[in-house]
């Protein structure tokens, strides 16, 4: 395991620093680091506490723009006012326990992928940000959690809710490109209130990011609890709908056809799939025949057939 020298942590012009596995660091109570921009800290080990090391790093870094972090850890505390866009993974897959704390002010792009179930999570407001893509499937229990989220411009999101609540005044004035995983638990009461709560977006794409992975996809119920009234979006400003690995589950037609008959100043939408025999394809595309008869000009429905794959996760790594 291999050490820093002492005298990195008080380097004036350092403006970028790039640490990889098989470091240790033993961040000392004094640092200054004035000139650092960039940081990039991928599974290194610290001499203490984990917790306590990474915050009085980060704390001698006044100027710090952009942050890339790569840990297997239960305990996070990210406090950096000048801090920009940050890209945060966590290894520690399905872990329980601790929790994380991210406190930035100036974020303007947010990267998280943590999938560990956090004893307690805090994400303090982000006035400034534009960006983020929030993969969270095991840490989130509830909509509130977003509430940090408002001001973004754009949303991606794979969460999984064991309780959906809509906190009172929670609006995303400026959403206008909402991506959300259709793969977890809850993403359709997930889809209601985001419909109702973002008064802007323009664009919706449903996607199934880990259909290739070690996860089971959820079925939509028949349920499905539609807006109380038509969204102010679909009337005002939503142009474009994308479902990208439309599977014809139970309910799917229902959020779709919704969605396109409501959408008064609809101009595009697209379905693809990639059905496992043509028996599977020829059920989606019979599933679909009445959105086709509706609205014949807006729909795209394309299909490829492929085997679906099991494949082991994989860790982020960085090149050093």
């Amino acid at each position: 395991m291999i050490s820093l020298p002492s005298s990195m942590y008080t380097c004036e012009t350092l403006e970028t620093l790039d640490l990889c596995d098989c470091l240790r660091l033993d961040v000392p109570f004094s640092v200054r680091l004035p000139s650092l921009k960039t940081l990039v800290l991928v599974d290194v080990e610290y001499a203490d506490n984990k917790v306590s090391s990474l915050t009085r790093l980060l704390s001698g870094c006044p100027n710090l723009d952009s942050l890339f972090l790569v840990h297997e850890n239960l305990d996070v505390a990210l406090m950096v006012p000048s801090l920009r866009k940050l890209r945060m993974y966590n290894n520690g897959r399905y872990q329980k326990g601790g929790g994380f704390v991210i406190d930035a002010p100036s974020l303007v792009s947010l990267y998280i992928r943590d999938y560990v179930l956090y004893d307690f999570h805090r994400i303090e407001h982000m006035p400034k940000l534009e960006e983020a893509h929030v993969d969270m499937i095991q840490t989130v229990r509830n909509y509130k959690f977003l509430k940090a989220f408002t001001c973004a411009r754009s949303l991606t999101l794979c969460l999984s809710f064991s309780e959906v609540l809509s906190p009172c005044g929670m609006i995303f004035h400026n959403l206008v490109y909402l991506t959300l995983n259709t793969c977890f638990l809850g993403w359709w009461d997930l889809l209601t209130h985001m419909l109702q709560d973002s008064p802007k977006l323009g664009m919706l794409k449903l996607i199934d990011e880990h259909e290739l992975a070690e996860f089971t996809s959820i079925e939509t119920p028949d349920s499905w609890k539609r807006p109380s009234s038509v969204p102010t979006c679909l009337l005002h400003s939503f142009e474009i709908f994308e479902w990208k690995g439309y599977k014809g589950r139970r309910g799917d037609v229902d959020v779709a056809t919704y969605l396109i008959a409501n959408a008064t100043r609809l101009k595009k939408s697209k379905f693809s799939s990639q059905p496992h025999d043509d028996s599977e394809g020829d059920r989606i595309h019979r599933d679909l025949n009445s959105l086709q008869a509706a609205s014949p000009h807006l729909m795209f429905l394309s299909q490829e057939r492929k085997k679906r794959q099991r494949v082991k996760h994989k860790r982020i790594r960085s090149c050093c």
